[in-house]
């Protein structure tokens, strides 16, 4: 089986998640080729199966209105620039990991050509980002179109009941996959463990977003004395104000509570970042319904972290599997829950859980389940004809 990855942008999560299914599927006995499609900027470039043809996602214009035309025109020269390889390429297993959804009303009808030859999977990410649009009716025809063209959908834990994921094709289950990065900063890592000295350190890392309920866990930190608190990410876009952050610190008087890491993270820092947190916080709004690419970071590390009780795909694999506390967003009971964490002993329990989890969220059993899913969709496509 030939398989074919399509990833429109070169940085992010999405990108971070096109190269470790590229690496699974390259190592599964039953794929002959593995591509992956990604833009002319990208950084990879260790492996020759990464095919840079895609249009760059980081335009040199400063100008607001500039960029948003170069937006527009790479998510529509984007889609031909991939039906014209597809075109050339053997049948493949096209897994759309990431997508020009606001053209696709353009773009699918000439896909549809590439059905007879081709098997289309959709890795919904996020339930949430297909929705983004500002335009309600848009996003969902939207959505539709790009649904209409698939033979599969992949999703974590949850699937919103939402009007353009009804198509009748086989929608799976399956796991987000672990990110292992066993070098870290040891300067960073040297520097954090001198600041919090004798105290505890809990974490929000990565992308700073509103829905990871900063201003309430800030607002706890005066009935927590012996805890830091480390916000380390940059903020996911300039609609995140982080002064307002600040400024309840200083109300507050936490400033000597809280260690600021304002910028985009290596995987080297990530990693020092996770060593050094005594208690990772996945503690989000009820807003918040995706799976979480921080819980497969620090998976490895068996690291404690509290969860909130919420209806995402985060909260479903947390209690199937008994990885952590589940909380809910309550003053009195998170405080509680965060001194339970960081000062009780980890139990036989606690880590036998985590390795049942290691063992299902690995790569390889992703790549597993999609190959076994394919080869059964391409079986009863054969009976059907």
């Amino acid at each position: 089986m030939n398989v074919v990855i399509l990833n429109t942008n070169s940085f992010g999560g999405n990108y971070e998640y096109s190269r470790c299914i590229a690496k699974a599927y390259s190592d599964n006995e039953h794929i002959t080729d593995c591509k992956v499609l990604i833009p002319a900027n990208a950084t990879q470039q260790e492996n020759a199966c990464y095919k840079k043809i895609l249009i760059s996602d980081l335009p040199r214009y400063k100008n607001k209105l500039f960029r948003k035309f170069y937006f527009l025109f790479r998510s529509i020269i984007n889609p031909f620039i991939v039906f014209s390889f597809l075109r050339k390429a053997p049948p493949s297993l096209v897994i759309v990991n990431d997508y020009e959804q606001i053209s696709s009303m353009l773009w699918v009808p000439f896909f549809y050509l590439l059905k007879p030859k081709h098997t289309f999977v959709v890795l919904l990410h996020d339930p949430d980002r297909d929705a983004y649009l500002p335009v309600r009716f848009l996003s969902e025809l939207t959505m539709k179109a790009v649904m209409s063209i698939m033979d599969m959908a992949l999703y974590h834990e949850i699937l919103p009941d939402k009007t353009y994921y009804k198509k009748e094709i086989p929608k799976i289950n399956i796991p987000h996959g672990l990110y292992e990065h066993p070098e870290y900063d040891q300067a960073l890592l040297n520097s954090l463990v001198s600041q919090k000295g004798e105290r505890k350190m809990m974490g929000i890392i990565g992308n700073i977003r509103d829905e990871k309920n900063y201003s309430f866990i800030i607002d706890c930190l005066p009935d927590l004395p012996h805890v830091v608190l480390l916000i380390a990410g940059k903020p996911s876009s300039s609609s995140v104000v982080i002064e307002t952050y600040k400024e309840q610190i200083k109300k507050l008087n936490v400033l000597h509570q809280v260690i600021w890491i304002e910028k985009h993270l290596s995987d080297d820092e990530m990693q020092a970042i996770i060593k050094a947190c005594d208690l990772v916080l996945l503690y989000y709004k009820h807003s918040f319904t995706s799976q979480s690419g921080l819980l497969n970071l620090i998976a490895p590390h068996k690291k404690r972290f509290i969860v909130s009780d919420s209806k995402s795909a985060l909260t479903n694999v947390v209690r199937k599997f008994a990885l952590a506390e589940i909380i809910p967003v309550n003053k009195k009971e998170f405080i509680d829950s965060v001194s339970r964490a960081l000062y009780a002993d980890v139990s036989t329990d606690q880590l036998e859980a985590w390795e049942h989890y290691l063992e299902y969220a690995s790569w390889h059993n992703h790549v597993r389940i999609v190959v076994e899913h394919v080869h059964e969709l391409h079986k009863r496509k054969k009976r059907i004809v």
